[in-house]
């Protein structure tokens, strides 16, 4: 049995899934993720159930206080190197081959920390991800200063790309605290679950903890996996109308269009993330002098908000949605029933035209408000829909039937006889060999990560087929001599659909 949540701008939606048998449920936001996990706990036995949760939480901050926050960056790029741009440098040095070569000052960092004006730390030492070591005792020190959470490390990112390790530990210092709250509320009734990514799959909740800007974005890749799952469109584009925004995401080739450097807020980050794009404009838009604008006020009167919105402008045009009787009493009194019809054609004129620049030849429409517009926009835009069953909960259910998707970096030095993964020493079943072939260090590679997923939750059928998007090895050559081998390698297991629901 499993158990998907998805905290979205207004609702929350919840999806249980057993044996091919689907329950759902929804509730406001307002009532809080707890209110969600009682919900769930009505329709599933959560101790038993695979629980997984996506959230808009992260991608609503972002908008919010985010940029308010201010951030401690301190680095050790090593001699010679200048990142002052990016944070304060200090002594401290990891060699290509994760080899400590200078040790960071103890004094020199307690100054930093004791004289940043900052409400968050983030700590980025150039090749932590091949050896962590210095950045792990910054991070010591730094506690006596900083929340344990809201300080970040760099080596959590299975990137080379050192800017953009900077970039997303400021990020995920800033995203910390928001998650570990999160977390503590949900642990209260289940001890063990997953987090949805914004790139489709699932992790623990430990792993999300140390990068909590892999969670991203994540309700528009959820509700694009839930589409194709109910429909089995290979190329469409997703369009979810919800209470706040209405977003668009596409489908190609079955698969979900992917950004592997997100700029999240301004800073161009190594999260991998869902392509998708909305407007402010959703279910509870408010309507003022005849005119849909582009901000929410709580909830339309049909669902008994104070404000007039899109869904009570569809109340008044004939439509039945939620307490319609109130949309419409309080539409005539005010005199807004005379301008509903406007305002509901406006907003499909508006998508429609969306779904005309894209250049969208199929619709799949999700979120609550779909089952009343989609066919409408597609008449308009001149393309074919669908409008799957649990349209309203597409979010939920993607969360549900996602796999668990990890990436995996592998520093391989075989004169030393070194296999580094994301920045941590695992020791092999068998030692690698003084000359390794490719083949041999990619298998390798697959074997760990395999092991890992395994380890974690994933089903076994999700982990047959892993991705090797980058791979590059070189021979160390000493007194014209071949002494060792050095390769770099980057696994991943794909987000997409579970193989326990194919």
């Amino acid at each position: 049995m499993i158990v998907g949540i998805d905290v979205g701008g207004t609702n929350t939606d919840i999806a249980v899934i057993d044996d091919g048998d689907i329950k759902t449920a929804k509730i406001p936001n307002d009532l809080g993720i707890s209110s969600a996990i009682k919900t769930a706990s009505k329709l599933a036995e959560l101790k038993k159930s695979r629980l997984v949760i996506s959230t808009s939480l992260l991608t609503n901050f972002t908008f919010g206080n985010f940029n308010r926050l201010k951030t401690l960056t301190i680095l050790t790029p090593g001699p010679g190197l200048n990142y002052s741009h990016y944070g304060v440098q200090v002594k401290g040095a990891v060699n290509h081959r994760g080899e400590v070569v200078e040790d960071i000052d103890e004094d020199e960092v307690r100054y930093v920390l004791k004289n940043g004006d900052a409400d968050t730390l983030a700590i980025a030492s150039k090749f932590s991800i091949r050896n962590p070591e210095l950045e792990l005792k910054i991070f010591e020190i730094a506690k006596e200063y900083f929340d344990e959470h809201s300080i970040s490390m760099s080596h959590y990112i299975s990137i080379l790309n050192y800017p953009l390790r900077i970039n997303t530990a400021i990020v995920n210092s800033r995203m910390g605290r928001i998650v570990k709250e999160m977390t503590d509320k949900i642990k209260r009734y289940i001890k063990n679950f997953y987090y949805y990514k914004g790139d489709g799959g699932i992790i623990p909740y430990e792993i999300a903890l140390k990068c909590p800007a892999e969670l991203y974005n994540s309700s528009s890749s959820a509700v694009a996996i839930g589409a194709k799952f109910l429909t089995n469109e290979k190329n469409a584009l997703v369009i979810d109308i919800g209470g706040t925004t209405t977003d668009f995401v596409f489908i190609k080739d079955g698969k979900l269009l992917i950004d592997d450097k997100t700029l999240i807020s301004g800073y161009k980050t190594g999260i991998r993330c869902v392509k998708s794009f909305s407007i402010p404009y959703g279910g509870d838009s408010i309507v003022i002098k005849g005119e849909l604008r582009p901000e929410r006020k709580g909830n339309s009167l049909a669902f008994g908000g104070e404000f007039f919105t899109l869904t009570d402008a569809l109340n008044c045009i004939g439509y039945e949605i939620g307490d319609y009787r109130n949309s419409r009493n309080v539409g005539r009194d005010e005199k807004l029933d005379k301008t509903a019809e406007k305002v509901v054609e406006d907003y499909i004129n508006m998508v429609s035209q969306i779904v005309k620049e894209l250049g969208a030849i199929k619709i799949i429409g999700t979120g609550y408000l779909a089952g009343y517009l989609i066919d409408k926009i597609a008449k308009k835009a001149g393309v074919k829909y669908v409008l799957p069953r649990y349209y309203s909960y597409a979010n939920a259910i993607g969360v549900a039937v996602s796999r668990v998707s990890l990436t995996l970096y592998a520093r391989f030095d075989s004169e030393n006889g070194r296999a580094i993964f994301n920045g941590e020493t695992i020791h092999l079943s068998k030692r690698i060999s003084k000359f390794p072939s490719d083949e041999e260090l990619i298998e390798i590679t697959k074997d760990v990560l395999r092991k890992i997923a395994i380890d974690i939750g994933a089903y076994e059928r999700d982990v047959d087929e892993i991705n090797i998007i980058y791979f590059r090895s070189f021979n160390v050559i000493r007194n014209n001599m071949r002494v060792g081998k050095i390769a770099d390698v980057i696994a991943q297991i794909e987000p997409d659909v579970s193989g326990e629901f194919l």
